[in-house]
């Protein structure tokens, strides 16, 4: 079973630009063992066979393999970094658009729009945001959570970003669900939004083979207005962020040359 793994992956790796290396690999097994019997194939590389020649077979085998690991104002050290920087944008033009890609069930694009909707008039900003996974669109679109996903608010936040429902649910209220446009996307493939000024790209690269996050910065960079910022996450630097016509601002913070 290893070695036939060991081989789904190197094709799948091809396939896809994706890196299985980087996953937890008896997470990723037990579900690409489960994804396999659903659909009835006798073995692994049967199943690699049939998502070769089956785009629709080849979505859902990556929205099975989707991790989202997404938090509320995760890590508020970085979210008071990004306010300031977005500040300081906001002095030079407005309005701003805004784009959280990869954004798993929403965690993070509920926390940009309730931070924005407290320093901004609402016509002076927009934010989409998309991911790869349907499943976890679905979530981010309907917006209710369990409690212990608000570890990271206090109540005063909590109150004003939710209201409870049935059991130990929250929903985001209507008017920041109403502020944020989700849909799906393929970081890999799939054309960009244009003209952006801020872009939120945390912790999604990094399962994505060298070649392939180059291609993502690029394309990023691209998108990106002249003075634009790109926030990824700490474990996705940069190397050479010259060669995409960005510059460094922090260790995850770089803003396109003007």
């Amino acid at each position: 079973m290893i070695d036939e793994y060991r081989e789904f992956a190197d094709e799948f790796r091809i396939l896809t630009e994706i890196d299985l290396s980087y996953y937890n690999q008896p997470q990723i097994l037990r579900r690409l063992t489960a994804f396999q019997q659903k659909h009835r194939f006798g073995s692994l590389l049967d199943l690699l066979a049939a998502l070769k020649s089956d785009p629709v077979l080849l979505r859902e085998c990556l929205d099975r393999l989707t991790i989202n690991v997404t938090e509320f104002f995760r890590d508020r050290d970085y979210w008071q970094v990004f306010k300031d920087n977005v500040s300081l944008l906001a002095k030079k033009k407005l309005p701003l658009r805004f784009w959280s890609a990869g954004c798993a069930s929403g965690e993070e694009p509920y926390s940009l729009a309730f931070m924005l909707i407290n320093m901004l008039p609402r016509t002076c900003w927009e934010i989409a945001a998309s991911d790869l996974s349907n499943r976890a669109l679905t979530a981010a679109k309907t917006g209710i959570y369990l409690e212990k996903a608000l570890k990271n608010l206090n109540p005063a936040e909590i109150a004003l970003i939710f209201d409870p429902v049935e059991g130990e649910m929250y929903q985001v209220k209507n008017r920041l669900r109403q502020c944020i446009t989700f849909f799906h996307h393929n970081l890999l493939f799939d054309p960009y939004p244009p003209n952006l000024d801020v872009v939120l790209c945390r912790n999604v690269i990094i399962y994505f083979t060298e070649k392939a996050k180059k291609r993502v910065f690029s394309r990023l960079a691209q998108a990106l207005n002249p003075g634009g910022l790109l926030f990824v996450g700490g474990s996705e630097q940069i190397i050479t962020p010259e060669v995409f016509g960005l510059e460094r601002e922090d260790v995850y913070i770089y803003r396109k040359a003007n």
